[in-house]
């Protein structure tokens, strides 16, 4: 099943000379710890990776972090990468499979089909004995890249106003237990605390380790103890949509296809702005 999804640092070791592989680092980082990623990729990287920065290939005009971008930046953006519709793409992160699951829902929003992620990140690349190098990487021949938006993977925070009203989906927050049920201030200032009235909360981090998801058996029970139907239609949510796609991404891992994932996250709905919030 996650052969689907990943591969492994021998396969990737294997294949990186491939003329239809592109690797990316798509590190970013926690709200709670600041930290420069274009500048760790820059002091260490997997040979011929490039940095694929959440925050600017992304909707910049609104002020939100790492907002799905529009069809024509995505597409300029990866094409000049050298990634075309049909290109391999390999991604991996060094924090613990926060922010591959993001970017592998960016590309798949995005209609490219053949990205898969570094199982165990660049941790698992070096324990193999692989090399890294440092320096900027000069990107390959700019290719035409496509970009076809499934507007069905995404909702923005009108459409999630009406789910809540509805209460016919499943609503999933990945945030803490300690900021879903308003026991610890959000990291971002500004915000309210509590949660999306009806959802549920299941702590992104109870389901990865070491840089992988855990076995599908594990997930399961995870999600069974959190009160979580892993087969209804979903929502996932978090503070600011990037851990709501390690939500989407176990799902799907596990067969759930009525997965949607809403964008804006805590970061909008938070906000001083009358939208209805649970403690």
């Amino acid at each position: 099943m996650y052969d689907t999804y990943f591969v492994t640092p021998e396969w990737l070791h294997d294949h990186l000379s491939d003329d239809d592989l592109i690797v990316l680092d798509v590190s970013t980082p926690l709200p709670t710890v600041p930290c420069d990623y274009r500048q760790k990729w820059l002091e260490e990287h997997i040979p011929t990776a490039q940095f694929f920065h959440q925050d600017e290939i992304a909707n910049t005009d609104i002020p939100l972090p790492h907002m799905l971008p529009s069809t024509e930046v995505f597409s300029q953006s990866v094409g000049d990468m050298g990634i075309g519709n049909d290109t391999k793409v390999v991604i991996y992160a060094k924090n613990n499979l926060f922010s591959s699951p993001r970017a592998w829902w960016t590309f798949t929003t995005m209609g490219h089909k053949n990205i898969k992620i570094l199982a165990g990140g660049i941790d698992a690349w070096k324990s193999a004995g692989f090399k890294t190098e440092s320096g900027p990487v000069t990107p390959p021949a700019a290719k035409t890249f496509i970009a076809k938006c499934h507007t069905e993977n995404v909702l923005n925070c009108e459409q999630m106003l009406e789910f809540v009203h509805e209460g016919k989906m499943q609503i999933i927050d990945a945030r803490s237990a300690a900021r879903f049920l308003a026991q610890a201030p959000e990291p971002r200032p500004g915000l309210r605390m509590g949660h999306i009235p009806g959802s549920k909360n299941m702590p992104w981090d109870l389901l990865v380790e070491n840089g992988q998801f855990k076995s599908p058996k594990q997930l399961e029970a995870i999600f069974a103890e959190q009160g979580i139907d892993i087969d209804a239609p979903s929502v996932t949510t978090c503070g600011s949509g990037m851990t709501a796609a390690v939500i989407y991404m176990a799902l799907t891992l596990l067969g759930n296809h009525q997965v949607k994932l809403y964008d804006g996250s805590w970061a909008e709905w938070g906000q001083d702005n009358g939208l209805p919030i649970e403690a």
